[in-house]
């Protein structure tokens, strides 16, 4: 089974009969989970937080409340890292495409429900890491679509309600960004409302960046190291002019053409990059891509997908844990 085949490209909003279609497939996902809803999560036993408590970003950095994280830092500190000594651990979809993931397929208090279990069965597991359980958003989705303006947008009130529902439970926001026929830069500036906030992070997805001269799913798209590097320096500006933590940056990759230049891409003092294995197949072959690619040379912290539903041998949480160097990031599809 080849790895890391190509994802398909909803056109716009599913019918009611894909829509209705694909809720055969939101059970399969729930099978999938070894923990039934309603079943108490497992507890951590010596270490965690007392009586399976919720994670959050306060608790992550030690601070009194996420109110504190906006407060300034002294001139020169440190910036509070999420991603080290963390194990960010995310569900990944889209309210728009049932077909691409958790966040699609059960309605969000659902789903946050078996993201924390998931994380809880993590934190059993782990002693040395804290464990930062991610709404994972598909914000822009490429459409199939060679014309100019390829991408599909969540609306604010979905993007603002999805926020509330992460900080109501203790979980940080992720925003995917599919490029289509823009540039990575551009895509980043337009959730800038949103990435002041100090908990909503951001990832792009090479796949499905593409010149307009080519439908987006047709082929395999990528980015440029400099395409990085100038998100990365925004993002860096952002952190400095807003004294916010440091900034999750997640490129996701299960290709060598995906990123080109990778030897160029640079490190940000105020941005965490995670390079993110992103293709399915078999247990063994997606661990040597990890190996490849989140743990390359241009990779400051590596991440992994687990596709629940197209993954033959879905990896467990101790195989996942037992990944050297150790993932920083597990995202949940």
């Amino acid at each position: 089974m080849r790895i890391a085949r190509r994802r398909s490209v909803p056109a716009g909003i599913p019918s009611a009969a894909i829509a209705a279609g694909v809720a055969a497939l939101a059970l399969v996902v729930i099978v999938a989970l070894s923990v039934p809803r309603g079943r108490p999560a497992p507890q951590p036993a010596g270490g965690g937080l007392a009586g399976g408590a919720t994670l959050t970003m306060a608790d992550a950095f030690g601070l009194g409340g996420l109110s504190r994280l906006r407060a300034p830092n002294a001139d020169g500190a440190a910036l509070p890292s999420p991603v080290r000594g963390n194990l960010v651990v995310s569900y990944y979809g889209t309210p728009q495409a049932p077909s691409m993931g958790i966040l699609g397929q059960e309605a969000p208090e659902q789903a946050a429900d078996l993201l924390a279990e998931r994380a809880a069965r993590f934190r059993f597991l782990t002693r040395s890491w804290e464990v930062l359980p991610a709404l994972h958003l598909v914000y822009a989705v490429a459409q199939p679509d060679a014309g100019a303006g390829s991408l599909q947008y969540l609306d604010d009130r979905t993007v603002r309600q999805f926020i509330a529902l992460a900080r109501r439970r203790g979980f940080a926001v992720i925003l995917d960004l599919q490029i289509g026929h823009s540039n990575a830069l551009a895509e980043v500036q337009r959730v800038l409302p949103y990435l002041r906030e100090p908990d909503v992070f951001v990832a792009l997805d090479p796949e499905f960046a593409l010149p307009s001269s080519a439908t987006p799913g047709d082929r395999i798209g990528s980015i440029d190291a400099a395409d990085i590097n100038a998100v990365q320096a925004y993002l860096a500006q952002l952190t400095a002019a807003e004294r916010l933590p440091k900034k999750i940056l997640i490129v996701h990759q299960f290709d060598g053409s995906m990123i080109t230049h990778p030897e160029a891409i640079q490190r940000s003092a105020g941005v965490d990059l995670v390079i993110d294995m992103d293709g399915y197949g078999p247990a063994g072959v997606k661990e040597a891509k990890y190996h490849r690619y989140g743990a390359a040379p241009y990779a400051p912290y590596g991440g992994i997908k687990v596709f629940l539903q197209h993954d033959p041998d879905p990896l467990s949480e101790a195989s996942l844990l037992a990944l050297v160097p150790r993932p920083a990031l597990v995202v949940y599809q």
